[in-house]
């Protein structure tokens, strides 16, 4: 069976008596078992502290991984954010190759735009959900100079329509020029992904990603300029260099929203004390008011002593248990007699 050699970088600056370890959904990464994980070692490459661990698996692999903050005994002390990586070896690699994983660690901050309430509600209108799925192929025949590059980034916030390319300092990525930049193909997942073959001569190549609109105005990223290089001095140089490079930067989002307790929320219809119908109203009249949240102060059951001191919303005896002060009884059931209602 052929094999290939797995490297992992991960630039990430610990404290003393912590390390880095990758756990995965296959054997060679623990099975999710963070104590028997691939272990990494720290190196420092220029003004950063690189982790880095490599392993051996099939030339035809897959998996699910996420990075552990551990300590000296393999506690975990930090995990990352969000939903796990997914690692698939590039078609064409051959027995022997070294494939390389240029990784980032997922924080909360990324990981907030990827979840439900944003990616399905807020930004609905990126029409991500809608994109057709590409899978990005390489046609080239390699030859011994080549290296094959994949370009990788998350764009929840991409706006419907709009595509995502690669340009910089080489003509494979439009010698930052956007419209002949390398295009990108949409995978899922608010996920870019496109092949670059490159020289070994080539190196290093600084570039960006960028955002261009259906109407072809194109916006780069902001931040410094990305850069990719090759130790050519090492024996056995990386033959395929995966670039997880994270989400495009761009402008923070912002969003006004509204905080506002439960029982502040009135209508004709509710005994005004707050009923959980008059959310619907609430949204409503958020949505007609240009706002893209809304906050509700604590709405769990506080029934605990039956007195007057249960209105504290923050003593609940349960953190899944609704307040049954809020139900409106006579949307419970149509077979509430008429006396009760």
């Amino acid at each position: 069976m052929a094999k290939v050699t797995l490297i992992f970088k991960l630039p990430y600056y610990t404290e003393w008596g912590q390390s880095l370890i990758i756990a995965g959904s296959a054997p060679a990464l623990g099975s999710w078992n963070v104590k028997q994980g691939l272990a990494l070692s720290p190196v420092h490459e220029g003004n950063a502290l690189v982790w880095c661990g490599q392993v051996s698996v099939p030339a035809v692999f897959t998996c699910e991984y996420s990075y552990h903050v551990v300590d000296d005994h393999k506690n975990v002390l930090r995990r990352e954010a969000g939903e796990k990586k997914k690692l698939v070896v590039p078609e064409g690699v051959k027995d022997g190759d070294v494939v390389e994983v240029r990784d980032w660690w997922q924080d909360a901050s990324e990981a907030l735009f990827l979840r439900s309430a944003f990616k399905n509600v807020i930004f609905s209108a990126t029409d991500n959900a809608k994109r057709q799925l590409q899978s990005p192929s390489l046609s080239k025949t390699l030859d011994p100079e080549d290296i094959v590059v994949q370009f990788i980034i998350s764009c929840p916030r991409l706006a419907a329509g709009s595509t995502v390319v690669v340009t910089g300092s080489n003509l494979a990525v439009g010698n930052w020029k956007a419209q002949n930049g390398l295009k990108l193909n949409y995978v899922g997942d608010s996920i870019w992904k496109a092949y670059c073959v490159l020289r070994k001569s080539e190196f290093p190549v600084k570039y960006k990603y960028c955002q261009v609109s259906e109407a072809g105005v194109s916006s780069l990223e902001f931040g410094p300029n990305r850069e990719v290089d090759v130790d050519l001095s090492s024996p056995k140089p990386s033959r395929h260099i995966l670039l997880s490079d994270g989400s495009l930067r761009e402008a923070p989002w912002r969003g006004a929203g509204v905080a506002v307790p439960m029982f502040s929320i009135r209508s004709n219809e509710d005994l005004g004390v707050g009923e959980f119908p008059d959310l619907k109203l609430l949204v409503d009249w958020a949505v007609n008011s240009g706002f893209h949240l809304v906050q509700l102060l604590p709405i769990n059951d506080t029934s605990v002593n039956k007195m007057w001191w249960d209105s504290y919303p923050y003593s609940s005896l349960s953190v899944f248990a609704l307040h049954p002060l809020y139900l409106r009884v006579q949307a419970l059931s149509d077979a509430i007699p008429a006396d009760v209602k």
